[in-house]
Order: structure tokens, then C-alpha cells, then sequence
């Protein structure tokens, strides 16, 4: 299970992002969360959303991810000339080290490990250890620079610093015969085997197919998304979607003609969610909604939440615009986060959380569907507008469906002034009000 993600300097990121998967509020227990045994993190969430305009750098946090995946699994097949061609953040005038750094639960342990890196070489490689159980300091499994090599844990020395500069360590070690050790196998197992990353689905969806081997599991899961087809068979090499007639007689589709994009996205979709549920695997989504009708996708959410169909502590993080996920049933405010860019430069990763004091009495929707309009609260006017009363603590920029007391069905914005229930033109508040 995931508990943090840290990473900098990779594409539109230019500072550090942190993400996390707990609860950042003091609420106790919360019902779509996994109860963990670690007395640092109780319980991490089994959902969590990133929403954000185009080009805001969703897209760019979820490769941050598979970046940092190929990077541990491939990284120790490198030669001595081999180049990393990380995608760095470009705007900038100084060129920094990118560092990616995860903290996660794998069998009753606690792992953190970070790695720094530029094109050339890893600059540092760490890599820690706790029991789940334990309450004392995390344990150093080896620290390793450029230039030395530390191991309380006791990995031999001469053994590491044959590793050369352009390949990680945990790599080296996993792929040594005559080495094997239960944490360096568990963390880079958790990379290899439990993290599952699905980039640009709307590609993957078009090549989406049916063989004999998932035949059976990929008809099971579209039955329980109530879709019209209720099985494939194959003949002559091709695979043939059947749905029922009106005298509930088999006809055959041709798969790869006759079947919308939003059924290929699903089948797609379809393979990497039943291994996580059956696996207990952490799935990464590029913008989960692509092409998928808003009942599917709350079904999809709604299947990592549930302890019933998700016993073995699945967990889905994805970027999205599908806004009425936001309602206050599907996500919490701990769940919802935020890319934007600030000052129209680097990407900036923030949670709903930030916002304080968030009433009970207000039912809060962002409008992902106005994204174009900048409505997206930074973490700088989050600062900039801490405290003020007129608005329940929320930064400008922000769009909100609000029932209280005193604001009855209205659309709240504020530009430059703090002029609660402002939108700026009209036809664009009337346009929001549509969405709700």
C-alpha cells in the first residue's frame, strides 16, 4: 500500500510535490480507508483524485510515477554510457537534481526509498525499513552517494560499490544470484509487481483485446459495469462481442469494428483493475473518465472503496475531470487534490485539505468542467486568502456549489477582491448552474 510520493524537478514540477494517501485531517477512521497496523499512518485511503485544468500537470504526476517505476525495474541493464534522458523541468535558470522518494507498506513493514539523479548519474540512493508494529526510528537499509557507501544493516560494502553510477543499487542486488535479502526483494518487488501505472488509456483503448486467457474475467467485470454485452467469443482469429436481441438470441459484434471507444477504454481499464482487486496492488489511472460514461467511473471508484469487493487493500489514485466525484460521497476532502501552475510556470500539487475549516453544512463541487477559466485555487492565493470570513476559509478561484444557511444554491468566486458571490461574466455563471 501506498502512504507518500515525493518527487522534483521532472517536466512541468519544478519544486518538490508531495502526495499522500493519508488522511490529512484529524477525523478518525474513515470508512474508504484501509486500517494499516503503522502507528505513523493508522489507515491510508484506497481512493485519491488529482483534478486540474489542461496543462496544469496531471498527466505529468502520474509519469513522475512510471518514470520512477522504469527507473528502479530497467535501471540496472545501463551501461557505462548510458544516458537517463529525464524530462526536467526546462523553465528554470539554475538545472537541479530530479529526486523521487515512496513510502509504502509490503508485509507487516514500513519502506521508504529515495533516489537522486540527473542525466549522467545517481547522485544518491537510500533506502529505509521499519515493522508496521514498531514505534522506534526507521532503520537504514544502505545509504549510497557517488562517492561512499553505508549499510548499518550489513550489505557488504565491496558487493555495492561495484555498482557503477548509472545503475541503482536495488537493481544490481535484486539481480545478483548470489545475493538475496527479504527487504531489497520487497521493495523491488513493490515497484516491479505491485504498482501498476496506465498511461494515456485513450491509446491503450484502441488496442484493447480479448483472448482466450481473460475471456472470462474481462465478461464478468462489464456484466457487473451493467454493459450490454454478456460475453466474447473468438472464431477464425477474431474476437466478437454478443449481445442479445429483442427475442434474447445471441448476435455477434465485431470487436475491433463494432465496439465503441468507451467499451475498448473499459476492457483496457478492465485488465489492470482486476489485478489490483485480486492482488492487492496500488493502480495508477491517466485520466480515468477519458471516454467512460460518469456512471462507470463512480462504479470503478466505488469498487476500490468498498471493502467487499476490495478485501485485500487495493488502491486507485488517478487524474480526472469528472467533477461530480466531488460530492461528498465518492471522495473526501482528503482524497481530492489539485494540480495548477504558479505564475503559469511550474506545476503545484496541493490537497482540498489545505483549506480549512470546511463546514458540514456545505456540500462543495469544483467545476472541472471550467477549467479552461482558471477557476483552480494555487497554494499561494491559499496562503494569500487564509482567514477570510466571507467565503469559509476557501481560496479564490475556486468554483463551489454551496447550500448553507445564508447561501442557498449559488455559485461563489472571487477575482481580486474578497466580493463573495461574484462571477465574472454572467453567462458564465449561468453556464455553472447548469452543471448542477
Amino acid at each position: 500500500m501506498l502512504v507518500n510520493f515525493k518527487f522534483s524537478n521532472f517536466k512541468s514540477f519544478k519544486d518538490e510535490a508531495e502526495f499522500s494517501m493519508e488522511p490529512l485531517t484529524n477525523n478518525g477512521f474513515i470508512s474508504n480507508a484501509i486500517e494499516t497496523g503503522y502507528k505513523k499512518a493508522p489507515c491510508v485511503y484506497r481512493t485519491s483524485a488529482i483534478f486540474g485544468a489542461n496543462a496544469s500537470g496531471k498527466s505529468n504526476f502520474i509519469e513522475a510515477m512510471l518514470f520512477f517505476r522504469m527507473l528502479v525495474i530497467r535501471t540496472y541493464r545501463n551501461s557505462t554510457t548510458s544516458k537517463f534522458n529525464i524530462p526536467i523541468y526546462k523553465l528554470a535558470v539554475n538545472k537541479e537534481n530530479t529526486t523521487f522518494e515512496v513510502e509504502f507498506l509490503k508485509n507487516g513493514y514500513v519502506y521508504k526509498y529515495f533516489v537522486e539523479l540527473n542525466n549522467d548519474s545517481i547522485v544518491k540512493e537510500e533506502a529505509y525499513y521499519n515493522e508496521t508494529s514498531g514505534e522506534g526510528r526507521e532503520k537504514c537499509l544502505f545509504r549510497r552517494t557517488s562517492k561512499d557507501f553505508n549499510s548499518p544493516y550489513g550489505i557488504d560494502k565491496n558487493l555495492a560499490m561495484q555498482t557503477i553510477n548509472t545503475r541503482l543499487l536495488i537493481g544490481d542486488l535484486i539481480n545478483n544470484k548470489n545475493y538475496q535479502d527479504k527487504f531489497v526483494s520487497a521493495i523491488y518487488n513493490w515497484f516491479a509487481e505491485d504498482l501498476l501505472t496506465l498511461f494515456n488509456i485513450s491509446i491503450m483503448a484502441y488496442t484493447a483485446n480479448i483472448d482466450e486467457t481473460n475471456i472470462n474475467r474481462v465478461s464478468k467485470f462489464l456484466n457487473k459495469a451493467d454493459i450490454d454485452i454478456v460475453n466474447f467469443v473468438i472464431k477464425d482469429g477474431k474476437t466478437y462481442a454478443i449481445q442479445k436481441d429483442e427475442n434474447n438470441n445471441d448476435v455477434l459484434f465485431d470487436f475491433s469494428k463494432e465496439t465503441s471507444l468507451g467499451t475498448k477504454t473499459l476492457i483496457a481499464v478492465s485488465r489492470f483493475v482486476d489485478d489490483a482487486l485480486t492482488n492487492g496492488k496500488v493502480l495508477f489511472v491517466d485520466e480515468l473518465d477519458t471516454a467512460l460514461h460518469p456512471h462507470l467511473v463512480k462504479y470503478l471508484v466505488e469498487l476500490f472503496n468498498n471493502p467487499e469487493t476490495n478485501p485485500k487493500g487495493a488502491q486507485l489514485i488517478f487524474t480526472s475531470h469528472a467533477h461530480y466525484l466531488m460530492d461528498g460521497e465518492h471522495l473526501t476532502r482528503d482524497q481530492i487534490w489539485f494540480v495548477s501552475k504558479e505564475n503559469g510556470y511550474s506545476s503545484d500539487l496541493y490537497s482540498l485539505s489545505d483549506f480549512k475549516q470546511i463546514e458540514k453544512k456545505v456540500l462543495f463541487t469544483m467545476n472541472i468542467c471550467m477549467a479552461s477559466l482558471g477557476l483552480f485555487p494555487t497554494s499561494m492565493e491559499t496562503k494569500r486568502w487564509q482567514g477570510h470570513k466571507g467565503i469559509n476559509n476557501y481560496a479564490p478561484y475556486i468554483c463551489l456549489f454551496v447550500r448553507t444557511a445564508n447561501l442557498q444554491n449559488t455559485i461563489c468566486r472571487d477575482w481580486e477582491e474578497p466580493k463573495v458571490l461574484i462571477l465574472k461574466p454572467k453567462k458564465q455563471m449561468g453556464q455553472a448552474l447548469k452543471m448542477f
